[in-house]
């Protein structure tokens, strides 16, 4: 039961109040010292059933509204189900009080976590959690095992909670998370139900199904917002910006973008800015909003066949591209300003695009002398990844043909070594007969998810093969607390665990 409450805690934050408000069996000072947390977090409410066929009878959802944690782990036992993210109210939508009402997206308060329902079992919990870790996010919250398949929390940190302001934009932002956390273990994972409800009714976690679970591994917002804009990129397509503080700042919806956008009569002449400067500005706002490439490019190629004087479509591709390379955050505000006296001359348009001045993003990676050694981790990472498995989990070859298949220099490859918490390397003889083993803190911890007796030598051969090296110190360590927290958490395998030396 005690397991049972840590989860209840870190998923429902303090959404919901920590005891009943009449009959609770906690103390007097227990109440009061609760209470005085209401003015500071506002309370809401869960819905909760019996059986999965409470949640589509005749009549609706038949369940009942819960506002207590000490009511949920009360009743926790007998509960199929729960809405893990809570609602500001809920009700009923009969007189005998059986069935809910208002378990909806837009009377969300706050959203705790992400939830991927997975209708197979042809993959165990283990591989979920490695997918997770290389392809996805990261190592869920929880795994639930369900009669067909597994359900996966990724449960924030902090709270999101959702408004009705801007067309409830937080809501959307966390629906495109969601969409891209499920699509991306999709990729690597049988059954993962592409279709789920975001943020509706979950298995209710209990002692017989929980098959993992790690209070450390949350995950905040700000960095899955900066994943998920990452793989929108990838789709051509954008990701509504939410800010921490005050209203997000689009600048497609600002006056001098609109006015800019309905001119008809720019042109390219000699010496004076016009139509291309005025596309690649316009581009760089799009880009700086949060649109993907595609849609920007389906808005230009539209405002260029209303010139008067339009240019080739080929013109409008390249302007977008060269806008998307990122070397710049979003429209210079010196540029806008002279587009303005130019094609409106007369006219006052604030221009507030909240920059300035050109920007500048590191450059694309193929114009920079070189590459930043995070890239070229990655790109180690994952030629390592590709080249090893659990049975396998060493590649040896040498170096100069892994600098070769990567496009690394050498020096570089040395580098990114000496530098990396993910890497590890051993070299083995000199000259022509040398050979380099290559092998990550990843892939390791891939092995050790997969433990048994056929993967116990593999495991313990390649720790003792890589322990012998000064310069993987770094990375055995990270190794190592990956795996304790794996053992800590892990109810059903008993992993293995090692003091590493770096010596």
């Amino acid at each position: 039961m005690k397991k049972i409450f840590s989860i209840i805690d870190i998923v429902l934050h303090e959404g919901l109040a920590a005891y009943k408000k009449v009959g609770s069996s906690a103390s007097l000072p227990l109440i009061l010292k609760a209470s005085k947390k209401i003015s500071i977090h506002k309370k809401g409410a869960i819905g909760v059933v019996r059986s999965k066929e409470d949640l589509s009878t005749s009549s609706g959802v038949k369940g009942y509204v819960v506002t207590s944690k000490e009511t949920l782990l009360e009743d926790s036992f007998e509960l199929s189900h729960w809405t893990p993210n809570v609602h500001n109210y809920l009700g009923y939508s009969d007189k005998e009080r059986r069935h809910l009402k208002g378990h909806t997206e837009t009377n969300l308060q706050q959203i705790n976590t992400f939830v991927v329902d997975i209708d197979t079992k042809k993959q165990p919990y283990t591989e979920i959690l490695t997918a997770a870790l290389d392809h996805s996010v990261g190592i869920p919250t929880m795994v639930l095992e369900t009669p067909k398949g597994f359900q996966v929390y990724f449960v924030l940190e902090t709270p999101l909670f959702i408004s009705n302001q801007n067309d409830y934009r937080g809501l959307k932002v966390a629906k495109r998370i969601s969409e891209n956390i499920r699509r991306s273990l999709a990729e690597v994972l049988q059954g993962v139900d592409l279709s789920c409800n975001d943020f509706g009714f979950f298995r209710m976690p209990s002692e017989e199904n929980v098959r993992w679970f790690s209070d450390k591994m949350v995950f905040s917002m700000h960095n899955l917002i900066a994943w998920s804009k990452r793989q929108d990129d990838d789709q051509n397509r954008g990701l509504f910006v939410v800010e921490s503080k005050g209203e997000a700042f689009d600048p497609t919806h600002a006056e001098w973008f609109q006015e800019l956008l309905a001119t008809r009569h720019v042109k390219g002449n000699s010496g004076q800015i016009g139509r291309d400067n005025l596309m690649y500005t316009l581009a760089l706002a799009c880009y700086s909003s949060g649109k993907g490439q595609g849609e920007t490019l389906d808005l230009l190629d539209e405002y260029n066949s209303s010139l008067e004087t339009p240019v080739r479509h080929s013109e409008v591709q390249k302007i977008v591209k060269s806008a998307y390379k990122g070397r710049f955050k979003g429209a210079s505000q010196a540029y806008i300003q002279e587009l303005l006296e130019a094609w409106l001359p007369g006219k006052s348009v604030p221009v507030t695009n909240h920059l300035g001045g050109w920007y500048k993003f590191k450059k694309e990676r193929k114009d920079r002398v070189r590459s930043h050694y995070d890239e070229w981790e990655g790109d180690l990472l994952a030629y390592i990844q590709s080249e090893t498995s659990t049975v396998q989990p060493i590649i040896w070859t040498t170096q100069s043909a892994v600098c070769e298949a990567v496009g690394i220099p050498r020096s570089t490859f040395n580098e990114v070594i000496r530098k990396s918490k993910k890497l590890l390397i051993k070299r083995i003889g000199k000259g022509r007969s040398a050979q380099t083993g290559l092998t990550s803190v990843a892939v390791l911890l891939q092995c050790a998810l997969e433990y048994n007796q056929q993967h116990r030598a593999l495991y313990y051969e390649a720790i003792n093969l890589m322990n012998g090296s000064r310069e993987n110190a770094s990375a055995l360590w990270e190794l190592e607390n990956q795996l304790t927290l794996l053992t800590k958490f892990s109810e059903n395998q008993s992993l293995p665990g090692k003091k590493f030396n770096s010596s």
